[in-house]
């Protein structure tokens, strides 16, 4: 007996397949006319970079092989099985009569089309484990990105997955005793669920080709088995996303007495890629078991009548054992890996300090990450906080700033960059923010570094909060080039990170905000989620060399429910914010978290932006008992409907006067004058109404110090940012240990947030499967 084995995707090379050529010139020229182009040209001249492209390699590998066969078939006669690594299983099928020539090219050419648009995923050759200890170490370090994709003997395994998990896994299988680890050149997690949707695309192209029974077995890189011939259009599209079973192939045919000499490699003249694996299988491991076999072929029959036609001309979902939903498992391990953090969870920043010190040294000290919530603060504060966080966090611990935007200020923007590249800190959270702007790209570009491997490492990380998305593909796409030269110019970056930063994104990851607490968009998370995702996915493939981009989800986030709907939807993270200022952390009064721990999901209103109130934005705010956001409303429509405080009647400006600044209006100004910077100052008193918009937004400002000083005097004045979340947390927690604000820490809020998230997707999905239902 003799077995004829194809080579796959690294068999090919310039120069193959030229003797076939003149040898089949009709198939050739068939070739020419399903592909477009010369195939002769393209294997004799290339160039090799081409030649190596998915949508290229397995076309003319295909036809290669094809001709290989057909001229081995006619020299030795034709095999008792056939076998093909990968693409050219296709091969095979077209040795064994299935289709002929032009059909199997064309299924080729699509499916490597359909191939090639994967992005962002990489591959590792494993040797010196076989296959149970490859996911064992996959399970022991998390490592949900990363599958054993091609099983080609039983102690040589070829992981595929995200690119940046496969690379960082090197270290742990070397650890665990492989005897070598090789990153493949690759921009495809191919054979893994990541494939998905090539496989329902090729599932749809595959519904209308004919497939024959075949005359000779072939064995199926799925089930290391031979084709059932009721079933080969829903193998071909498992394939796709299945593990190839080379080495359960090899060893199905030894166990039906084929020797190592009886194994054949067909293919690229020279090429020895397939055949040394059958010598290594045999000492790696016995035949397998022919008692197992025979049971497993005397039940063939009644599967095989069991199942009609009919049934298996759609594709099934890929056999795979689910992973149960836990806390570390929800979002994406990558993410994870990459912030240096147990979950994929991140407590935003709250201004003026209410995410504080306490709040980022606590979740920092539990491996996870905030921000502290510097908007609002005077440089001095900022620096004094960065320098508290960083001598109580140990050293590598994740931890982040705000990073607001100041579109009228630019200067505060650099002096913030200032501080934190001294102080080198290597996480912001970039907010408010309409583009992307000069210090935002000096932050970044301070942060970048070639490794020996060519690959950029951004070190200045930037997690972006944005609700539309065309803001976020400013963030997901390399610094504007004019910003750059500007910098490069004026001396504030040199030309080594003017180059590097035309070779990343902006922004590691976005946070999609969604209608929150503070300023507030009010987007529906479930149209900008989407349109989020979709974006990272068109913009993904130019970064195949910097590694995964990460969208997350933030606001509303309070319950399991709103948790899980986010991760269902596809995102990263998530980031929540309203819940963690009612917790003994949050840097605000006692007297706000306990109107905080009673109000509901109701209780928020919108008012106007204190620090855009000429501009007409808002935010969202407490209302239960307090008259803040009518009052602040109020002022809004005051300084839309008047030109100067000289318009408003006296009625009006003696109630604003007695009840909401508990002060004449021109003590107001005075006090403003005297704090605003001189520019503001010439401004007012040749405006009489910017002089009105000074005066009420210092409404605004008394409003927050009211609120973080928890003045009782002032208690219907307090100006409290904050979402429904908090409201929707405090029905979740009632009756719990968590109902009092005092016992709601930042770690164990977010502990519990995930932890009760995962319990929630195990029982809904096992509900949604029950039988019945």
């Amino acid at each position: 007996m003799k077995a004829f084995m194809f080579p796959g995707q690294g068999a090919q090379r310039l120069g193959m397949g030229a003797g076939l050529f003149d040898a089949f010139p009709d198939l050739t020229r068939t070739a020419d006319d399903v592909l477009g182009y010369s195939i002769r040209s393209l294997c004799a001249q290339g160039p090799l970079e081409r030649l190596t492209q998915t949508e290229f390699t397995q076309p003319a590998l295909f036809v290669v092989n094809a001709l290989a066969s057909l001229q081995r078939s006619a020299a030795a006669g034709p095999p008792d099985y056939l076998m093909g690594h990968s693409v050219s299983e296709y091969v095979a099928l077209f040795a064994a009569g299935v289709f002929d020539f032009p059909t199997g090219l064309r299924l080729v050419r699509k499916r490597g089309e359909l191939m090639a648009r994967a992005s962002g995923g990489g591959m590792a050759a494993v040797l010196g484990l076989d296959e149970q200890q490859v996911n064992a170490v996959l399970r022991a370090n998390r490592l949900d990105d990363v599958f054993a994709a091609n099983v080609n003997t039983p102690r040589q395994v070829v992981l595929s997955g995200a690119r940046a998990a496969v690379e960082a896994a090197e270290p742990l299988f070397m650890q665990a005793g492989a005897t070598f680890f090789k990153v493949l050149q690759v921009s495809g997690a191919f054979h893994t669920p990541f494939m998905a949707p090539a496989r329902d695309e090729f599932a749809r192209y595959l519904q209308d080709v004919e497939f024959a029974a075949p005359r000779i077995p072939v064995i199926s890189n799925v089930t290391a088995r031979p084709h059932d011939p009721l079933r080969i259009r829903e193998r071909m599209v498992e394939q796709i996303t299945a593990p190839v079973r080379w080495a359960d192939s090899i060893r199905y045919l030894m166990a039906k007495g084929l020797a190592v000499s009886d194994f054949e490699e067909v293919g690229p003249e020279g090429a020895a890629v397939v055949k040394p694996m059958v010598m290594r299988t045999r000492n790696e491991a016995p035949p397998l078991d022919p008692a197992v076999l025979a049971q497993e072929e005397a039940q063939q029959p009644a599967r095989a009548a069991a199942v009609p036609p009919a049934q298996v001309v759609e594709p099934q979902p890929v056999a795979t054992t689910p992973r149960p939903f836990t806390a570390a498992s929800l979002g994406a391990p990558s993410f994870c890996e990459k912030f240096g953090v147990r979950h994929a969870y991140v407590a935003g920043g709250m201004y003026q300090g209410i995410a504080s010190v306490d709040v980022v040294a606590r979740l920092a000290g539990a491996g996870l990450m905030g921000f502290l919530g510097a908007g609002g603060l005077k440089l001095a504060e900022i620096e004094n906080a960065i320098v508290a966080i960083q001598e109580r966090i140990a050293p590598g611990a994740p931890y982040g700033i705000n990073f607001i935007a100041h579109s009228n200020h630019p200067a505060r923007e650099d002096e913030l960059t200032d501080l934190l590249l001294v102080h080198g800190v290597r996480t912001i959270e970039a907010s408010a923010f309409m583009e992307v702007t000069p210090a935002l790209v000096r932050y970044r570009a301070r942060g970048l570094q070639r490794e020996a491997g060519g690959r950029v490492v951004a070190r200045n990380r930037i997690i972006a909060k944005v609700s539309r998305p065309d803001v976020g593909a400013q963030f997901f796409a390399p610094a504007p080039p004019r910003l750059v030269a500007r910098l490069l110019e004026a001396g504030a970056i040199s030309a080594d990170e003017a180059a590097l930063l035309a070779q990343v994104p902006m922004a590691d990851a976005l946070s999609v905000e969604a209608d929150s607490g503070g300023h507030t968009d009010q987007g529906m998370p479930f149209t900008l989620i989407p349109a989020m995702l979709r974006l990272r996915d068109s913009v993904q493939p130019q970064y195949s060399g910097f590694g995964r981009l990460f969208v997350g989800a933030g606001g509303g986030i309070g319950t399991p429910e709103a948790a899980a709907a986010a991760f269902v939807m596809g995102v990263d993270f998530i980031l929540t914010g309203s819940i963690n200022q009612c917790t003994p952390e949050a840097g605000t009064s006692a007297l706000v978290k306990d109107l905080l721990q009673e109000m509901q999901v109701h209780d928020t209103d919108y008012a106007p932006s204190g620090d855009l109130f000429e501009q007409g934005s808002k935010v969202q705010v407490l209302r239960k008992g307090i008259f803040f956001p009518a009052r602040a409303n109020k002022l809004a429509a005051l300084y839309r409907q008047h030109e100067s405080l000289d318009e408003i009647d006296a009625k009006t400006r003696q109630q604003i006067e007695e009840r909401y600044f508990r002060r004449s209006l021109d003590t107001v100004y005075d006090e403003v004058r005297a704090a605003c910077p001189p520019g503001d100052v010439e401004r007012a008193e040749r405006s009489s109404k910017h002089r009105m918009a000074l005066v009420f937004k210092r409404y605004f400002r008394d409003s927050t110090d009211w609120a973080l000083a928890g003045d009782a005097a002032h208690k219907v004045d307090f100006q409290i940012q904050c979402g429904p979340a908090l409201g929707a947390f405090n029905q979740w927690v009632a009756g719990t240990e968590l109902a009092p604000w005092q016992a709601r820490h930042v770690d164990v809020v977010a502990d519990r947030l995930m932890t009760e998230t995962a319990a929630l997707l195990r029982g809904r999905f096992a509900a949604m499967q029950a039988p019945g239902r």
